[in-house]
């Protein structure tokens, strides 16, 4: 059984709006097309989220089922941030596929669909990041994997990639436009705005080559999402937590893992 957090959001609206937030998924699975020493890691990577969450009773893959079917059950749109799977395996991204087949959703992706391995920086070929920015959106049409956003309600709900620690210029530039139909706005990330890489001003990933230009236009988002009072809050996971902080006297949230069987009713009235 899903243990569902509710947070409400008052904006006057004239209907309620639900949306159903997913983080952390972790899915590991590997097949015999994979390299020998992924299938082994796949194998060593259950055990540690079975650890990590209490042993719960669900597997992954049964949790983001049962996610699926909550979002049809409530009328909610589903929002999914990243970290679906745990590295980039053949075996990961054919059952990801299989999972969200015919299925309507958000989803913005996180660090380790990137990944080849659990830390992306070791051992990866230069161009790495670009590399694999590329691959991931031929691999996954069915989403736009750097900005999407939907008006639900008079609400703007989007999703906003920051997985590399960073915000790109087309995510940047889709965020600015949409900003301007002057709609309270609801932004869905993999990282949190207080993480401490995406604060970060310069280089830090071997193989994530970006310029100071545009590390300057991430940061301009980074801004706005902190300071602009069009901006409502932001919800995001990556640390496999549940938890709200404040910035500007604003409060942003955090969903704890999916692997724990943890997710987010948002009900925005």
């Amino acid at each position: 059984m899903l243990d569902i957090i509710h947070t409400k959001l008052n904006l006057g609206l004239e209907k309620p709006v639900k949306l159903l937030h997913v983080t952390d998924v972790h899915i590991c699975e590997a097949s015999p097309l994979d390299e020998p020493w992924q299938q082994e890691l796949m194998k060593e990577r259950i055990g540690v989220f079975e650890r990590e969450g209490n042993f719960p009773e669900k597997t992954p893959e049964e949790f983001f089922k049962e996610s699926i079917a909550l979002a049809k059950e409530l009328g909610a749109t589903l929002v999914v941030t990243g970290d679906v799977y745990d590295i980039h395996t053949k075996g990961n991204l054919k059952k990801f596929k299989d999972l969200i087949k015919h299925e309507d959703m958000m989803f913005s992706p996180g660090g380790h669909e990137y990944q080849y391995q659990i830390v992306r920086t070791l051992e990866e070929p230069d161009g790495y990041g670009a590399k694999m920015e590329a691959q991931l959106k031929e691999e996954l049409p069915e989403f736009d994997l750097d900005f999407e956003v939907r008006q639900l309600g008079g609400v703007n709900v989007i999703t906003a990639n920051n997985a590399l620690d960073y915000y790109p210029a087309y995510t940047v530039n889709r965020f600015e436009e949409t900003l301007e139909n002057g709609l309270p706005t609801i932004v869905f990330s993999h990282d949190p705005l207080d993480d401490k890489l995406l604060n970060k001003t310069e280089a830090y990933h071997e193989n994530v080559k970006i310029t100071k230009e545009e590390y300057e236009v991430s940061h301009r988002m980074l801004t706005a999402l902190k300071t602009n009072p069009q901006v409502v809050t932001t919800f995001t996971g990556h640390n496999h937590v549940t938890r709200e902080y404040e910035i500007e006297g604003k409060t942003h949230y955090l969903t704890g893992g999916l692997f724990k069987g943890v997710c987010r009713l948002i009900e925005i009235v």
